[in-house]
């Protein structure tokens, strides 16, 4: 009787085989970060159907004198929030070899800001639907002021506005100090989140928002992708090692 014995067989890895090197996709993935972030808020600061400096029952009667403007609007804030929250990363990374400090400093109260405010929208959404359901514009409007006014809530917007803005300043500094991109765009992105307060509550003015506000903001970022596309692998990251 003869027996075969049947030794199993499998492909090991050696432990000398590098990994792919992603550093391309990264910055790529950077990049797209830097800019679907801000042209997201930029386009729905020009799409939403009320303004922010509006009471409770201005914005429900804009939610219900356009329903699809509405829904668009919590649509791009659903896959806009996740870009941002990606781009205060993407802004640190690269400054963060030649301005660690306030590299750090700014994406840790950017990125702060952008997940505290994450709920900012909640209003929305409540507002577009309890008019969905066919409830009553003012009833609407107390459950949406009874929201905006709860602590947790209020906690959240108050540190959104403040640290957005301070946060933007000072990854607009880093950039700059790490010599990513010339002092200029650096000033487009510090200057340009002031004036979406001014344009919001100050001197509302969509226009002047989209354009010199979140669209400058837009602008600054996309010059700091361009950069970012053009730096050289080695200089974006170390090379993967060997496992």
């Amino acid at each position: 009787m003869t027996t075969t014995r049947h030794t199993p067989t499998h492909t090991e890895t050696s432990p000398d085989t590098a990994p792919r090197d992603l550093r391309r996709t990264w910055r790529w993935l950077a990049a797209a970060a830097l800019v679907l972030g801000p042209l997201g808020v930029t386009a729905i600061r020009a799409v939403m159907p009320y303004w922010t400096d509006d009471t409770p029952a201005e914005m429900v009667a804009g939610f219900a004198a356009d329903p699809g403007a509405g829904a668009l609007m919590n649509w791009l804030s659903l896959v806009t929030t996740p870009f941002l929250l990606l781009s205060a990363l993407a802004m640190g990374f690269v400054a963060r070899r030649r301005a660690p400090v306030i590299a750090s400093w700014g994406t840790a109260v950017l990125f702060g800001a952008y997940a505290l405010g994450s709920a900012v929208s909640a209003p929305d959404v409540l507002t577009s639907a309890l008019l969905g359901r066919g409830d009553d514009q003012a009833s609407v409007a107390g459950s949406a002021a009874l929201l905006m006014d709860h602590p947790p809530m209020l906690a959240g917007a108050l540190s959104f506005v403040i640290g957005h803005l301070v946060g933007m300043v000072l990854v607009a500094i880093a950039v700059v100090r790490a010599k990513v991109v010339p002092w200029w765009v650096g000033l487009i992105i510090a200057v340009a989140q002031p004036v979406h307060v001014v344009s919001a509550v100050v001197v509302p003015n969509r226009l002047l928002d989209v354009v010199l506000g979140w669209g400058a903001t837009t602008v600054g970022y996309a010059l700091v992708a361009g950069a970012v596309l053009r730096t050289a692998d080695e200089e974006w990251d170390l090379q993967p090692q060997a496992r």
